[in-house]
């Protein structure tokens, strides 16, 4: 095979560099992200983000939470879950209510008869006619039963039938009509109120608890709308400490001004100014864009527009609550959800090894039955009769021993369990929630002292920036020195504010751990107690 000259194939990889080189970006060159979701915004003009829109709407703490209890996803969810819950208890308060039934029947039969043989009716025999006798057969039976909470089981049965029959023979029909009311009363097994009604118990426990889970499902959801309305109202303020701070920033850069053009100050002295300026613009953008993202944060958990214009209508204030450690945690104990939710679990855990343990014993059963059987030409003629029929009468006793056992024994002992293990969370439980009260009130009482000492420090940072700014226009300090308090000023505010809000949040979380949300906030939920 003949191979090109090596001087024939340059200038056509001199052609394929070239292209390479032309569709690579130069050297020195990065790349640069397009993105397809901003668009270059015009030369000149800083790209400004979404904010938004309308009106601003001021609303106050007791408005957002109504709001969130209104409209909050989570709660509408719990609300339909309720619905479900209601449903349930319903249908197991339906056991001991009267259940009917209609059983209704219909059904033709052919029967063939038997052909004679010619030969055999030629001789004189014997011979029958050699059709089809066609017999129709309707019935009816309603019943009715009742179970008692002691166990006995009441039944009514009416049964009904009519029987018509046509052929060869002339047409007959009959009818007949039986009424029977039995009894059942078991004697061990399923016997006695408690084992009778143990479904039924358990289903009322069952609907209290769910009680109890909305309950603190919208207490958390109150907790959670406070929480984020106070870092709402918090982020407020800190723009107001960031302009604040931009001001002051702004008012010493004019005072170096001032010294400047009066010779009492160094030219150079202004680039300190304006940095601390640039400064303070940049922390009041941040400020900015944090109050945003809270108003976002409060107007999800309020299932508002996300361009909802919301402003806080409240300021924050905080005052001392004095908390007597043993009768908080006495309310603890009473009111904490999970707490109750553990008791009625323990409940529902006796209730089911009672049961379990019921279920061992022997089916033994005492039964009676009275019934007035009729019957006649047709249906009408045996009902006719009925009140000249005879009764009859039956009773007797009816005993299942089970031989072997194991899976009854296996319920007792996994009932017993349960209830042996719900007994040791219990006791967990509360060992937790005295923890959880202490820790809550010493929580509250330290942030108290801390706020003090922020709201202390914070007057006295004002003090001193005061006197420093007298001293620099007397020319007695250096611009670095007011510069540094001026960032302590601010950063004295903040502090303040932060331990504001933590103490607020504190006896918010207060109550949370004692289960009063609801009560602290006068709330009432649209849910009746169960039976």
């Amino acid at each position: 095979m003949s191979r090109t000259p090596a001087h024939r194939r340059t200038p056509f990889l001199a052609i394929l560099v070239g292209l390479a080189l032309t569709a690579s970006p130069a050297v020195g060159q990065g790349l640069q992200p397009n993105r397809a979701y901003a668009p270059p915004a015009p030369a000149g003009v800083p790209p400004v983000p979404a904010a938004a829109e309308g009106k601003a709407i001021k609303l106050t703490l007791p408005e957002a939470v109504y709001l969130g209890l209104r409209q909050n996803r989570q709660i509408r969810s719990a609300y339909l879950q309720r619905v479900v819950d209601k449903y349930n208890l319903l249908l197991a308060e339906n056991e001991f209510r009267p259940q009917g039934s209609i059983v209704a029947g219909y059904s033709v039969q052919r029967t063939g008869s038997l052909k004679v043989p010619p030969d055999v009716v030629a001789s004189g025999g014997g011979g029958g006619a050699t059709g089809n006798t066609y017999r129709s057969s309707a019935t009816v039976t309603p019943t009715v039963t009742l179970k008692s909470p002691i166990g006995t089981t009441l039944g009514l049965t009416w049964g009904n039938s009519q029987t018509a029959a046509r052929g060869t023979l002339p047409g007959q029909r009959s009818g007949s009509q039986t009424l029977t009311l039995s009894v059942i009363q078991p004697l061990l097994r399923g016997a006695g109120y408690d084992a009778a009604t143990a479904g039924l118990r358990i289903a009322r426990i069952q609907e209290r608890a769910a009680q109890v889970q909305l309950k603190a499902r919208v207490a958390d959801t109150v907790t959670q709308i406070i929480g984020a309305y106070h870092q709402f109202i918090a982020a407020q303020q800190r723009v107001g400490i960031a302009r604040a701070a931009v001001k002051r920033a702004y008012d010493l850069q004019a005072t170096n001004q001032a010294l400047i053009q009066a010779g009492r100050m160094a030219e150079a002295e202004l680039v300190q100014s304006q940095s601390t300026v640039a400064s303070q613009e940049l922390a009041r953008i941040s400020a900015e864009n944090a109050f945003d993202s809270a108003r976002l944060q409060l107007v999800t958990l309020l299932a508002l527009d996300p361009h909802t214009r919301i402003e806080p209508a409240d300021t924050l204030s905080a005052e001392p609550v004095r908390i007597d450690f043993e009768a908080v945690r006495a309310i603890a104990f009473d009111s904490r959800p999970d707490h109750l939710g553990q008791l009625l679990s323990i409940e529902t855990a006796r209730i089911a090894q009672a049961q379990a343990e019921n279920q061992r014993l022997w089916d033994l059963s005492a039964t009676g039955s009275v019934s007035v059987p009729t019957s006649g030409r047709s249906e009408r003629e045996a009902l006719e009769l009925m009140g000249r029929s005879r009764t009859n009468l039956g009773a007797g006793l009816q005993l299942v021993i089970p031989l072997n056992d194991l899976p009854q024994r296996q319920a007792v002992v996994s009932a017993t369990t349960q209830l042996r293990q719900s007994e040791l969370q219990l006791e967990q439980l509360r060992a937790q929630i005295e923890q959880d009260v202490r820790d809550a009130v010493r929580n509250v009482d330290t942030l108290w002292r801390q706020y003090k000492l922020a709201k202390q420090a914070h007057e006295l940072t004002v003090k001193k920036l005061e006197i420093e700014n007298a001293k620099l226009r007397a020319g007695r300090t250096t611009n670095f020195q007011v510069v540094s308090f001026q960032n302590e000023l601010r950063q004295a505010e903040v502090i303040e504010l932060e331990a504001m809000i933590s103490y607020l949040n504190a006896l918010v979380a207060l109550d949370q751990r004692l289960g009063t949300t609801l009560d602290t906030w006068q709330i009432q939920l649209n849910d009746p107690e169960a039976p």
